[in-house]
């Protein structure tokens, strides 16, 4: 392990992709909680729902115009890469990655696309007299078989994130570097002869320009609503 008089601190998660983490976190958190509650604690879960469907947005226009290891074209690797490092995994000597690696990168689609199918099929479900707000565009039988779906979802995307979890876990373990303080800090060490340097902090224009990409389809989705 090297000396930390053998290493330098460089940046590596911008501010917009640290901030859509944990506020990602507090929000699958309340909807989690209130996911069985009716009446006021209902509209909690739906209105945190509609928070996850802005920053699941937020983050598709993030890896395209965000930080460069935000971004889908550092993380999103083929067939071959991901097979590589889960070989390196299981000889407990995985390569180190500054952003995601190859398996992380995957399993963090995984979880944007499990959020979004999970939102939109919470828009249409309906149980126990409460219902999202197009639940009226279909029959009560579709929306009811649409709630339980929603709820198989809520299941999966709970095993990808115990997964996740557990990856985080192991990848720190294994590579002797804390993870979710990089993640709080935007910040990694490396060997000091290491060519990586600071990603630089994303323009103001380009954090604007995908909060207001985020914005405007949540907004469509809101005022497209029956009523």
């Amino acid at each position: 392990m090297l000396r930390r008089s053998e290493t330098k601190e460089i940046a590596v998660w911008d501010k917009a992709t640290r901030v859509f983490h944990w506020a990602l976190v507090i929000m699958v958190a309340v909807c989690w909680v209130t996911s069985e509650a009716g009446g006021a604690l209902f509209w909690t879960h739906l209105i945190s729902g509609y928070g996850i469907l802005l920053l699941v947005l937020f983050r598709i226009a993030w890896g395209i115009v965000g930080g460069r290891h935000a971004r889908f074209t550092d993380f999103v690797r083929g067939r071959s890469a991901v097979i590589a490092h889960a070989r390196q995994l299981l000889k407990l000597n995985p390569p180190r990655h500054i952003g995601h690696n190859p398996l992380g990168g995957w399993m963090i689609m995984a979880l944007l696309s499990a959020l979004l199918v999970m939102v939109i099929t919470g828009l249409f479900a309906a149980h126990d007299g409460d219902a999202g707000p197009y639940a009226v565009l279909v029959s009560q039988s579709v929306a009811d078989a649409i709630s339980e779906i929603h709820e198989t979802l809520f299941n999966l995307l709970l095993f990808l994130i115990a997964l996740h979890v557990a990856g985080v876990l192991i990848d720190s373990l294994l590579g002797r570097e804390n993870l979710v303080r990089a993640l709080i800090t935007g910040t990694k060490r490396v060997a000091i002869d290491n060519p990586e340097d600071d990603a630089p902090e994303p323009s103001r224009l380009r954090l604007a320009v995908a909060l207001g990409l985020a914005v405007i389809g949540l907004a469509l989705v809101i005022s497209g609503g029956p009523g």
